[in-house]
């Protein structure tokens, strides 16, 4: 009977195996729907979505296809908590069990992206995140601490870059478990240690980068904290750039990277090398410099020695320069003042009463003149009309007519004839 089964026992392949496998799964389950929390997610190239659904005690493999996420209603965003319509499948040429998409919808943010925000605030409400807080990376460090993984990635590239940069540097590393439960705990303990050691110029935080769950070490309210209250300045370099913890926000200076960590706390050495041969060539001419400027002073000071009479032969001379520009200044005092004195006779002599009389007294007489002129010139005029008058006069007198003669005549009857027309030809008169 063995030996039938043994004979009858069907040889597999792997990808017969993994094909079997996922019709298996996608008969028996057909489409489910699944809760949980977005990790990882990538959008490829080709427009295909791609995360873990996970939860706190287990993750998924997801894929979502393009023709599909199309008709999603948003782009899901890691820590985002989703009801994820799928199938249940295999991934053939890895055999890796996962869920291929159908429909998602949102269901709110994910448990630990809760926890993230809301420690994230409070820290942030009692201060621990202000720059005023912040204290300044040393330019010139002899001494660092790097709390990391012992094999890791991470403090690999760190070193490479410090042993290019500045190979002399003192580095103290403190390993510590990098994730975990225990993480945040060791990377606590080993800060306070630099802190009582007392002897490191900064401490450098760093691990590799990972996902949510592996970085979630570094959101610890307790190496936060720690991290704060660190007299030592600190760097976080957790993660890759797009990574943000809190330790990032609460660190005295955050990197991107392990590697620009490393750029962060040391100097080129090929940069300090061409710094110290400028100060070299610097000082060097400071120093040709001072030295001429010496010899001018020692050259200018033997010029200002001289011989004591030669000395008072200067001084008699610039004492008669002196008299003369005091001569010549008197004297210009002197022209000025008899100049202003001029001045203001010529203002009082047009102030003077006679001044403003003479052109009075000018009028007086040319209006005295047109009086009389007027007044003759009247006198005329009255004297022509009185003579004028009087002729008038004259003819009218009756001592006139008496003078010419004259006569009465009377008509017949006695009546007084006073016109020719009153008597006729022949008539008695």
């Amino acid at each position: 009977m063995t030996a039938n089964t043994h004979d009858n026992a069907r040889i597999w392949q792997v990808s017969e195996l993994n094909h079997a496998a996922r019709n298996l799964l996608e008969t028996r389950f057909g489409l489910v729907t699944v809760s949980g929390e977005i990790s990882g997610f990538t959008r490829a190239r080709s427009g295909h979505w791609y995360f873990r659904l996970k939860d706190m005690d287990g993750q998924v493999s997801c894929a979502m296809f393009r023709n599909k996420n199309l008709y999603c209603q948003f782009e899901p965003q890691e820590g985002d908590l989703v009801h994820f319509k799928a199938k249940v499948s295999i991934y053939p040429d890895r055999g890796d069990y996962q869920l291929i998409g159908e429909k998602m919808q949102a269901a709110g943010s994910g448990n630990l992206q809760q926890a993230f925000l809301a420690l994230k605030k409070k820290l942030l409400d009692e201060g621990l995140f202000e720059e005023q807080h912040k204290r300044p990376i040393p330019s010139h460090c002899q001494r660092i601490a790097v709390i990391s993984s012992a094999d890791g990635a991470a403090i690999h590239d760190f070193l490479k870059v410090l042993q290019q940069r500045m190979p002399g540097l003192a580095i103290d590393l403190l390993p510590v478990t990098v994730q975990g439960p225990n993480a945040a705990s060791e990377a606590a303990k080993a800060i306070e240690l630099c802190n009582l050691m007392g002897q490191h110029d900064v401490i450098v935080l760093t691990r590799g980068g990972g996902s949510v769950e592996d970085l979630w070490s570094y959101n610890d309210e307790h190496l936060a904290r720690t991290i704060y209250s660190s007299r030592i300045p600190t760097v976080s370099a957790v993660g890759h750039e797009t990574d943000f913890t809190i330790a990032d926000f609460v660190a005295d200076k955050r990197a991107p990277t392990p590697s620009a960590a490393a750029e962060l706390v040391s100097q080129d050495q090929s940069e300090v090398l061409h710094r110290v041969n400028q100060l070299e060539r610097h000082l060097t001419q400071l120093w040709r410099n001072h030295l001429q400027h010496q010899r001018l002073n020692l050259s200018r000071l033997e010029a200002l020695l001289q011989h004591p009479g030669q000395k008072l032969e200067d001084q008699s001379q610039r004492l008669d320069h002196l008299q003369v520009r005091l001569e010549q200044a008197l004297k210009k005092q002197l022209l000025e003042k008899a100049a202003y004195r001029s001045q203001l006779q010529a203002k009082l002599s047009n102030l003077t009463p006679m001044h403003f009389i003479k052109p009075q007294l000018t009028q007086l007489i040319q209006l005295r003149q047109r009086l009389n002129t007027a007044q003759q010139s009247q006198l005329r005029q009255h004297q022509q009309q009185l003579s004028n008058t009087a002729a008038q006069l004259n003819q009218l007198s009756p001592l006139s007519t008496l003078a010419r003669g004259y006569s009465i005549t009377r008509d017949e009857d006695g009546k007084v004839i006073s016109s020719a027309s009153q008597v006729k030809p022949k008539q008695h008169l």
